[in-house]
């Protein structure tokens, strides 16, 4: 590939440097207008909540709430950020898990709604005040992601109530005077499969009716969690999102009106599905070593992109202007570690120093996940809109990193 949007990509490296993060804000627009356009036509009464997890720059999550999107914030600085970024109470989700006093504190006095991960959480807000709406994490047992490092529920996950003790915590919050509930279930990330949608919601909304109907509760919103996914290889398929909000649709429908539940909002908390297409990391060549094996060296490594190494996935990347000639090579960065590889045993043009890499589906989870291991700084991040560039964050600096010690 040798253009983001309507730009050159050879020309945004040689303007801001490299590596570089790149967002193409009508990608995000794209697949957002098609997700909600998706559940407006089977579910109306839905909302999307971008999680910014996945990607908390500033610029981002105002791009996402110009969409009309929501937002799912899983601590107080992204809470903070969301609040800058335009987004008012009401379309703020807290999703935490193994909240500290002072997390509840910062968030206490802002109408959210909020995902508590066990009753263990609910007691530590109760120090603090009895809130007027909750919602609790359910774990179902059952978990499903691209990768076991995103599976999100089942007996080996961090998250969520174990669904048998969920009435524990609902009888609780009720005695305690909250008035407002929801649910939550969020089982596992990047999942490119409908059907399994529709089982997530089915088995949500049965759980419900066991906690909800005994206590006389009527949720006031279903919150399915996110984990759409995207294609990283290029035998995967683009999930079918008509179909999955077609089925989860039905299911909502039937169950609630079978357990009397009204029609309560349909929430999704989807980040990479809406993000991870639109961003791309652009790289340079730094070296080409003949040992054992082939290695081309970039000037980016495991602190700007960690996901390679922290759980094996994969990014497909691309050299800019070349499409022949391929070699078998390994793909790694400069950080002193072995794990420091994007890619082994790839095919790739063969490439000189100063050649561009660009890796693709860097929307999500990269930048938000990159570190200044090494002592090697985070890259920049622009953002384009058609033939329009914009700096929204600009490369750290050695400067920056002494501004955090007190004054030697």
């Amino acid at each position: 590939m040798n253009n983001i949007g309507n730009i050159d990509i050879k020309e945004l490296a040689s303007q801001f440097g490299t590596p570089l993060y790149v967002y193409d804000k009508n990608i995000f627009k794209k697949n957002y207008n098609t997700l909600k356009d998706a559940l407006d036509k089977y579910y109306p009464n839905n909302n999307i909540h971008f999680s910014a997890k996945a990607n908390s720059n500033l610029f981002v999550l105002k791009a996402f709430n110009e969409l009309g999107s929501g937002v799912d914030a899983s601590s107080p600085i992204e809470v903070k950020l969301s609040k800058m970024a335009g987004f008012d109470d009401d379309n703020i989700l807290y999703t935490g898990n193994y909240e500290s006093h002072e997390d509840f504190e910062t968030i206490f006095d802002m109408d959210l709604k909020a995902n508590l991960d066990d009753i263990e959480s609910f007691k530590r807000l109760l120090k603090i005040g009895v809130p007027n709406r909750i919602s609790f994490r359910i774990n179902p047992g059952i978990g499903r992601g691209g990768f076991e490092g995103i599976t999100t529920a089942g007996s080996d996950a961090k998250f969520g109530i174990p669904y048998e003790n969920a009435y524990d915590a609902y009888k609780l919050a009720k005695d305690s005077g909250v008035t407002r509930f929801g649910i939550h279930m969020m089982t596992g990330s990047n999942n490119l499969e409908p059907y399994y949608f529709a089982e997530v919601v089915d088995k949500l909304l049965i759980i419900a009716n066991d906690i909800f109907k005994p206590l006389g509760i009527k949720p006031e919103f279903i919150d399915i969690g996110g984990g759409q996914g995207v294609p990283y290889y290029d035998d995967e398929p683009v999930l079918n999102v008509d179909l999955m909000a077609k089925l989860i649709s039905e299911i909502i429908i039937e169950r609630c009106k079978k357990y009397n539940f009204g029609s309560p909002q349909l929430i999704l908390e989807p980040g990479r599905y809406l993000a991870a297409n639109a961003g791309f990391l652009i790289a340079k060549v730094t070296g080409r070593k003949h040992g054992y094996k082939n290695f081309v060296g970039l000037d980016a490594g495991m602190n700007t992109l960690v996901r390679p190494s922290l759980y094996g996935a994969f990014h497909r990347a691309e050299v800019y202007g070349k499409t022949n000639n391929l070699e078998n090579i390994n793909l790694c960065g400069q950080i002193c570690e072995n794990s420091d590889i994007f890619a082994k045993n790839i095919q790739l043009p063969k490439t000189e120093e100063g050649d561009l890499v660009i890796f693709r589906e860097c929307g999500a989870y990269a930048y938000a996940m990159a570190s200044t291991y090494n002592s090697r700084m985070r890259p920049a991040e622009i953002m384009v809109d058609n033939k329009e560039v914009k700096l929204i964050r600009k490369k750290e600096t050695f400067e920056d990193l002494m501004k955090l010690y007190p004054e030697l």
